[in-house]
Protein backbone atom coordinates (compact mmCIF):
# COMPACT_ATOMS: atom_id res chain seq x y z
CA UNK A 1 0.00 0.00 0.00
CA UNK A 2 1.37 3.41 -1.00
CA UNK A 3 1.92 5.91 1.79
CA UNK A 4 -0.17 9.06 1.57
CA UNK A 5 1.77 12.18 0.64
CA UNK A 6 1.86 14.62 3.53
CA UNK A 7 0.74 18.23 3.13
CA UNK A 8 1.42 20.87 5.77
CA UNK A 9 -1.48 23.37 5.97
CA UNK A 10 -0.30 26.52 7.74
CA UNK A 11 -3.07 28.88 8.84
CA UNK A 12 -3.84 31.23 11.71
CA UNK A 13 -7.10 29.55 12.64
CA UNK A 14 -9.58 27.01 11.31
CA UNK A 15 -11.66 29.19 8.97
CA UNK A 16 -14.41 27.71 6.82
CA UNK A 17 -12.19 27.78 3.73
CA UNK A 18 -9.21 26.29 5.55
CA UNK A 19 -11.45 23.45 6.71
CA UNK A 20 -12.77 23.00 3.16
CA UNK A 21 -9.19 22.82 1.86
CA UNK A 22 -8.30 20.14 4.39
CA UNK A 23 -11.37 18.07 3.54
CA UNK A 24 -10.83 18.33 -0.23
CA UNK A 25 -7.18 17.31 0.02
CA UNK A 26 -8.00 14.47 2.42
CA UNK A 27 -10.71 13.24 0.04
CA UNK A 28 -8.10 13.36 -2.76
CA UNK A 29 -5.91 10.95 -0.82
CA UNK A 30 -3.44 13.27 0.93
CA UNK A 31 -2.49 13.33 4.58
CA UNK A 32 -3.13 16.91 5.75
CA UNK A 33 -1.48 18.17 8.93
CA UNK A 34 -2.56 21.60 10.18
CA UNK A 35 -0.38 24.06 12.06
CA UNK A 36 -0.48 27.68 13.13
CA UNK A 37 2.09 30.32 12.13
CA UNK A 38 4.16 29.49 15.20
CA UNK A 39 7.61 28.24 14.16
CA UNK A 40 7.85 25.74 17.00
CA UNK A 41 4.58 24.12 15.92
CA UNK A 42 5.62 24.02 12.25
CA UNK A 43 8.94 22.49 13.31
CA UNK A 44 7.18 19.77 15.29
CA UNK A 45 4.78 18.83 12.47
CA UNK A 46 6.78 19.30 9.28
CA UNK A 47 8.48 15.89 9.20
CA UNK A 48 7.71 14.01 5.99
CA UNK A 49 5.80 16.86 4.36
CA UNK A 50 6.53 17.26 0.64
CA UNK A 51 4.48 20.44 0.30
CA UNK A 52 3.45 23.34 2.53
CA UNK A 53 0.34 25.45 1.93
CA UNK A 54 0.45 28.90 3.50
CA UNK A 55 -3.05 30.29 4.01
CA UNK A 56 -2.45 33.97 4.69
CA UNK A 57 -4.39 36.54 6.69
CA UNK A 58 -3.63 39.85 8.39
CA UNK A 59 -1.92 38.14 11.33
CA UNK A 60 0.89 37.00 9.05
CA UNK A 61 2.50 40.45 9.42
CA UNK A 62 3.24 39.60 13.03
CA UNK A 63 4.93 36.33 12.06
CA UNK A 64 7.93 37.21 9.90
CA UNK A 65 9.73 34.34 11.63
CA UNK A 66 7.23 31.98 10.01
CA UNK A 67 8.16 33.24 6.52
CA UNK A 68 11.87 32.99 7.30
CA UNK A 69 11.38 29.43 8.49
CA UNK A 70 9.44 28.50 5.33
CA UNK A 71 12.31 29.92 3.27
CA UNK A 72 14.73 27.66 5.13
CA UNK A 73 12.43 24.69 4.51
CA UNK A 74 12.52 25.46 0.78
CA UNK A 75 16.32 25.80 0.71
CA UNK A 76 17.34 23.06 3.15
CA UNK A 77 14.55 20.50 2.77
CA UNK A 78 13.41 21.26 -0.80
CA UNK A 79 9.84 21.63 0.46
CA UNK A 80 7.51 23.09 -2.17
CA UNK A 81 5.26 25.99 -1.17
CA UNK A 82 1.81 27.15 -2.27
CA UNK A 83 0.62 30.53 -1.01
CA UNK A 84 -3.06 31.48 -0.82
CA UNK A 85 -4.00 35.10 -0.28
CA UNK A 86 -4.53 38.54 -1.74
CA UNK A 87 -2.17 41.06 -3.33
CA UNK A 88 -1.08 42.67 -0.06
CA UNK A 89 -0.32 39.27 1.44
CA UNK A 90 1.79 38.26 -1.57
CA UNK A 91 3.75 41.52 -1.31
CA UNK A 92 4.40 40.72 2.34
CA UNK A 93 5.54 37.18 1.53
CA UNK A 94 7.81 38.33 -1.31
CA UNK A 95 9.82 40.47 1.09
CA UNK A 96 11.16 37.22 2.58
CA UNK A 97 10.48 34.48 0.01
CA UNK A 98 11.38 35.24 -3.66
CA UNK A 99 8.67 34.59 -6.23
CA UNK A 100 10.75 31.93 -7.96
CA UNK A 101 10.80 29.87 -4.74
CA UNK A 102 6.99 29.70 -4.58
CA UNK A 103 5.47 26.82 -6.53
CA UNK A 104 2.03 28.39 -6.97
CA UNK A 105 0.30 31.57 -5.81
CA UNK A 106 -3.49 31.38 -5.63
CA UNK A 107 -5.75 34.37 -5.09
CA UNK A 108 -8.86 34.46 -2.97
CA UNK A 109 -11.70 33.80 -3.60
CA UNK A 110 -10.23 30.35 -4.05
CA UNK A 111 -11.51 27.51 -6.20
CA UNK A 112 -10.79 24.50 -3.99
CA UNK A 113 -10.79 22.09 -6.95
CA UNK A 114 -8.15 24.25 -8.64
CA UNK A 115 -6.02 24.03 -5.50
CA UNK A 116 -6.37 20.24 -5.41
CA UNK A 117 -5.22 20.08 -9.04
CA UNK A 118 -2.20 22.27 -8.29
CA UNK A 119 -1.31 20.12 -5.27
CA UNK A 120 -1.52 16.96 -7.36
CA UNK A 121 0.81 18.47 -9.97
CA UNK A 122 3.28 19.80 -7.39
CA UNK A 123 3.51 16.45 -5.59
CA UNK A 124 3.85 14.38 -8.75
CA UNK A 125 7.20 12.60 -8.87
CA UNK A 126 7.94 14.13 -12.31
CA UNK A 127 7.00 17.68 -11.32
CA UNK A 128 10.53 18.99 -10.84
CA UNK A 129 11.58 17.84 -14.29
CA UNK A 130 8.47 19.27 -15.96
CA UNK A 131 9.00 22.68 -14.31
CA UNK A 132 12.60 23.07 -15.45
CA UNK A 133 13.26 25.87 -17.90
CA UNK A 134 14.55 24.77 -21.30
CA UNK A 135 17.78 26.20 -22.72
CA UNK A 136 18.72 25.59 -26.37
CA UNK A 137 22.49 25.73 -27.01
CA UNK A 138 23.48 26.49 -30.62
CA UNK A 139 27.14 26.08 -31.52
CA UNK A 140 29.06 24.40 -34.35
CA UNK A 141 31.52 22.93 -31.82
CA UNK A 142 29.86 19.69 -30.66
CA UNK A 143 32.36 19.19 -27.85
CA UNK A 144 31.55 22.63 -26.46
CA UNK A 145 27.79 21.99 -26.65
CA UNK A 146 28.18 18.72 -24.77
CA UNK A 147 30.22 20.45 -22.07
CA UNK A 148 27.54 23.14 -21.61
CA UNK A 149 24.87 20.44 -21.49
CA UNK A 150 26.73 18.67 -18.68
CA UNK A 151 26.95 21.95 -16.77
CA UNK A 152 23.24 22.74 -17.14
CA UNK A 153 21.44 19.40 -17.18
CA UNK A 154 20.80 19.19 -13.42
CA UNK A 155 19.04 22.57 -13.37
CA UNK A 156 17.57 22.87 -16.89
CA UNK A 157 16.24 20.90 -19.79
CA UNK A 158 18.85 21.33 -22.52
CA UNK A 159 18.38 21.23 -26.28
CA UNK A 160 21.34 21.14 -28.68
CA UNK A 161 21.83 22.29 -32.27
CA UNK A 162 25.09 22.63 -34.22
CA UNK A 163 23.81 25.11 -36.83
CA UNK A 164 21.21 27.78 -37.34
CA UNK A 165 19.19 25.58 -39.65
CA UNK A 166 19.17 22.80 -37.06
CA UNK A 167 18.15 25.30 -34.36
CA UNK A 168 15.15 26.50 -36.38
CA UNK A 169 14.12 22.90 -37.06
CA UNK A 170 14.41 22.03 -33.36
CA UNK A 171 12.38 25.05 -32.29
CA UNK A 172 9.62 24.28 -34.79
CA UNK A 173 8.86 21.17 -32.74
CA UNK A 174 10.08 22.10 -29.22
CA UNK A 175 9.80 24.96 -26.75
CA UNK A 176 12.79 26.85 -25.37
CA UNK A 177 12.84 29.54 -22.67
CA UNK A 178 16.28 30.81 -23.66
CA UNK A 179 18.73 30.34 -26.53
CA UNK A 180 22.51 30.40 -26.04
CA UNK A 181 23.76 31.21 -29.54
CA UNK A 182 27.34 31.09 -30.80
CA UNK A 183 28.14 34.39 -32.50
CA UNK A 184 31.12 33.10 -34.47
CA UNK A 185 29.71 30.10 -36.40
CA UNK A 186 30.80 29.54 -40.03
CA UNK A 187 28.36 29.70 -43.00
CA UNK A 188 25.53 31.23 -40.96
CA UNK A 189 26.97 33.34 -38.16
CA UNK A 190 25.11 34.32 -35.01
CA UNK A 191 23.74 37.53 -36.51
CA UNK A 192 22.17 35.68 -39.45
CA UNK A 193 20.81 32.93 -37.21
CA UNK A 194 19.24 35.54 -34.92
CA UNK A 195 17.60 37.10 -37.96
CA UNK A 196 16.19 33.68 -38.91
CA UNK A 197 14.90 33.10 -35.39
CA UNK A 198 13.19 36.50 -35.27
CA UNK A 199 11.47 35.86 -38.59
CA UNK A 200 9.65 32.75 -37.33
CA UNK A 201 6.50 33.05 -35.19
CA UNK A 202 7.51 30.11 -32.99
CA UNK A 203 10.91 31.59 -32.10
CA UNK A 204 10.72 35.38 -32.53
CA UNK A 205 10.00 36.06 -28.87
CA UNK A 206 12.51 33.65 -27.33
CA UNK A 207 15.29 35.57 -25.55
CA UNK A 208 18.80 35.05 -26.91
CA UNK A 209 22.20 35.32 -25.25
CA UNK A 210 25.22 35.31 -27.52
CA UNK A 211 28.28 33.19 -26.86
CA UNK A 212 31.50 34.58 -28.26
CA UNK A 213 35.19 33.78 -28.02
CA UNK A 214 36.14 37.41 -28.72
CA UNK A 215 36.02 40.40 -26.42
CA UNK A 216 37.56 43.10 -28.63
CA UNK A 217 35.69 46.41 -28.89
CA UNK A 218 34.37 45.84 -32.43
CA UNK A 219 32.95 42.38 -31.65
CA UNK A 220 31.30 43.61 -28.46
CA UNK A 221 29.78 46.59 -30.30
CA UNK A 222 28.53 44.39 -33.14
CA UNK A 223 26.98 41.93 -30.69
CA UNK A 224 25.26 44.60 -28.60
CA UNK A 225 23.83 46.29 -31.70
CA UNK A 226 21.74 43.15 -32.25
CA UNK A 227 20.09 43.72 -28.84
CA UNK A 228 20.49 40.27 -27.30
CA UNK A 229 19.54 39.67 -23.67
CA UNK A 230 23.24 39.37 -22.89
CA UNK A 231 26.51 38.18 -24.36
CA UNK A 232 28.81 35.71 -22.63
CA UNK A 233 32.43 34.92 -23.31
CA UNK A 234 32.92 31.24 -24.14
CA UNK A 235 35.64 31.14 -21.50
CA UNK A 236 32.95 31.55 -18.83
CA UNK A 237 33.16 28.96 -16.05
CA UNK A 238 30.34 26.69 -14.87
CA UNK A 239 29.51 28.61 -11.69
CA UNK A 240 29.30 31.98 -13.44
CA UNK A 241 27.16 30.57 -16.26
CA UNK A 242 24.71 28.99 -13.81
CA UNK A 243 24.56 32.21 -11.78
CA UNK A 244 23.91 34.25 -14.94
CA UNK A 245 21.03 32.01 -16.02
CA UNK A 246 19.58 31.88 -12.51
CA UNK A 247 19.59 35.69 -12.30
CA UNK A 248 18.06 35.99 -15.77
CA UNK A 249 15.15 33.65 -15.02
CA UNK A 250 14.61 35.17 -11.55
CA UNK A 251 14.11 38.59 -13.15
CA UNK A 252 11.71 37.12 -15.71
Amino acid sequence: MLLKKKILLIRHEGTFLANAIKKALTDAGFEVVETSYEVAEIESRRSGACLAILYTDNDLRDHQDCLQYLRRMYIDLHTKLIVIGERDAFDEVHMTIPVNEITYELYRPLEVNDLVGKVMKATDDNFEESMKKCVLVVDDDVTYIQMIREWLKDSYKVGMANSGVQAVAWLSANHADLILLDYDMPVLDGAKVLEMLRSENFSKNIPVMFLTGKNDKKTVTDVLNLKPEDYLLKSIDREKLLATLENFFAKK
